[in-house]
């Protein structure tokens, strides 16, 4: 066997220096883009959650999202003791989050549109019992419930801090943006330049969004079949494995203990999950 030659000897030596310099600000790299990731998600997740009145630490929440999905991953792979059921739970734990915050914050937005025509005719009462419009906002945060009388109740603090009327409703229709609060804003804003009467604005404003909500009940009620199909189509398939699990458990074995049957399970689960999202925007209808 001959010797290998001192030039080759050297090559490698700096093909390994050159590999290891590679990797380590290669990996360096990888951990500050991933650590500038986490904590623009925690910093736009605390700026959502101070919007709900919910006031949770930048740092915490950066930790929560790395922690809990790494936390999760390891528990189902010491459990199940299968790699792709712990990526999938780990999957899950970075999703979850995220979802859960957004469902939050969606029900909220739902809760202070429908009290919001009930804070209008408090707001019209109190204008025609003599109030100024600043006095009637103080009554309707004193009087109604979360989140409602939150964000009026915020409204009030930042006028009496020094802010304009017409500022403060902007940054309340920026916080709860949706239709209906800019249709308020607006007329407010509208009433008040060309010396409208704000009684008779407010009382149209009721009837208008209430005819908006009455509305959206009714494309609820007509779009529910297709949320049932969406429902009963994606589960399907978990029950369909579910039974024929329980008659023959041999029967998914080559799915589930060959590398190929489990890539095309996780592409199933996938092909599903995007399934279920497309049936839920094509049945949603915007009034």
């Amino acid at each position: 066997m001959s010797a290998i030659p001192p030039f080759i000897w050297i090559c490698y030596f700096f093909l390994i220096v050159a590999l290891s310099i590679l990797c380590y600000y290669g990996v360096n790299s990888l951990l500050k883009r991933w650590d500038t990731a986490q904590q623009t998600k925690a910093q736009e997740t605390a700026g959502k959650l101070e919007n709900m009145f919910l006031f949770v630490k930048k740092d915490m929440l950066s930790r929560i999202y790395i922690v809990i999905p790494i936390i999760l991953g390891f528990a189902a792979f010491a459990y199940w003791r299968k790699w792709w059921l712990a990526l999938i739970v780990v999957a899950v734990g970075f999703v979850f989050p995220v979802w859960l915050i957004k469902v939050l914050d969606g029900n909220r937005r739902k809760k202070f549109i429908t009290q919001l025509v009930d804070g209008l005719m408090v707001i019209n009462s109190c204008l025609k019992g003599g109030l100024t419009l600043v006095q009637s906002f103080e009554v309707v945060s004193e009087e109604m419930s979360a989140p409602l009388s939150q964000e009026i109740s915020l409204l009030n603090r930042e006028i009496k801090m020094g802010v304009t009327l017409e500022e403060a409703l902007l940054r309340l229709t920026k916080r709860m943006e949706s239709e209906e609060m800019i249709l308020v804003s607006s007329a407010i804003l509208v009433a008040r330049e060309t010396g409208g009467d704000l009684t008779k604005v407010f009382a149209r404003l009721v009837e208008t969004i209430r005819d908006r909500l009455k509305l959206k009940e009714l494309v609820q009620t007509l779009t529910l079949q297709a949320r049932l199909q969406c429902i009963i189509i994606s589960l399907l398939g978990p029950i369909f494995f579910i039974i024929v699990r329980k008659i023959r458990p041999d029967h998914f074995d080559i799915m589930l203990q060959d590398d190929l049957g489990r890539i095309f399970l996780i592409i199933a689960v996938v092909l599903q999950i995007i399934g279920f999202i497309l049936i839920i925007i094509f049945g949603k209808v915007e009034i």
